[in-house]
């Protein structure tokens, strides 16, 4: 096959890669821009079979011949993201090529061969395979948010006396969940530590230089699903505290401590009250929402003088 001298000075202006091959699908001809990309030269090329100079897989072989003889059957076609391996810099590395085959003919007006021209777009396509994986993940965390919020739904609704108490414990949990999204989100969704939790959900009570609650603990960071158990546990105690124990009348006092022991967090929430407690039920929102959560485990001791818990959180997916 005999290239034209006026095609030579055409295609070599090209900036995006250009092959020509014959009916064997040898090289024939390779630009500059081609060969920079490929890092060689056009003795190691011309006159080689493709796969010869740059070996497959035969099952990409096998597809990318599919594409090459319906080009030679005189179809234009086009190979989306083709995967292929170059040697840069003394590294195999894998690059994705957009390339579109036309149809070379001869003088005869016979096919003669094929011209292909390429572009690489491996960020392009590397990107397009980020956004497919974030947005499976989307999916994925909005399936188990809505599972959860069904959850609290159906159980709030079990405890609720009438509507209008349905619609604020439900609406103060889901805020809850909110807040602790909005914060995960902040930290591009690597978890939060213990304490970040306690701050958030006891801003409130912090009271200035007298806060109602004592934080101390280690430096301890969770896992995002660990992150939303415990968010959930912190709201509903949080909660309960400010209506019935000590963060609901002057003088009461909360401490929580915590501490990493393997691969277990416990965490010790001990309240101390001015006031005496009444006996409660063990058949409350709380008690239905520890048991739904599995990373956290929950002992509860009431006490007149106030409510001792012990939350234990263990597994492999609980740490950040």
């Amino acid at each position: 096959m005999k290239i034209p001298s006026e095609w030579n000075r055409l295609l070599d202006r090209s900036t995006l890669p250009v092959l020509i091959l014959d009916r064997e699908f040898r090289f024939r001809y390779v630009n500059d821009a081609y060969l920079q990309t490929v890092q060689r030269t056009r003795a190691e090329l011309i006159g080689e079979y493709v796969f010869d100079a740059f070996p497959e897989t035969p099952e990409r072989v096998e597809g990318v011949l599919d594409y090459w003889n319906r080009t030679l059957n005189g179809e234009t076609t086009v190979l989306d993201a083709l995967p292929f391996h170059v040697e840069l810099d003394g590294k195999m590395e894998e690059r994705f090529w957009e390339a579109t085959q036309d149809p070379l003919y001869g003088d005869d007006g016979e096919i003669i061969g094929l011209i292909q021209r390429t572009q690489d777009i491996t960020e392009q396509h590397k990107l397009e395979q980020r956004n497919e994986a974030i947005g499976f993940e989307l999916s994925h965390r909005v399936k188990n948010v809505m599972a959860v919020v069904s959850s609290v739904a159906r159980i709030t609704g079990r405890n609720a006396r009438d509507v209008p108490s349905f619609v604020k414990s439900f609406t103060a949990r889901l805020n809850a969940m909110s807040r602790t999204n909005d914060l995960l989100a902040q930290r591009d969704w690597v978890g939060l530590s213990v304490r970040t939790l306690f701050e958030d959900e006891l801003s409130p009570f912090k009271g200035g230089d007298n806060p109602a609650y004592t934080l101390s603990g280690d430096p301890v960071r969770l896992a995002i699903d660990a992150t939303k158990d415990l968010s959930m546990v912190c709201h509903e105690l949080a909660t309960n505290a400010a209506k019935y124990g000590c963060l609901g009348k002057p003088g009461g006092h909360l401490r929580i401590g915590w501490m990493r022991e393997g691969d277990t967090l416990v965490i010790d929430w001990q309240e101390q009250c001015a006031h005496t407690l009444p006996e409660f039920g063990e058949d409350g929102f709380g008690t239905r929402l520890f048991d739904m959560l599995p990373y956290a485990k929950v002992e509860r001791r009431f006490t007149p003088t106030g409510l001792h818990l012990t939350i234990r959180m263990d597994g492999e997916k609980v740490f950040a």
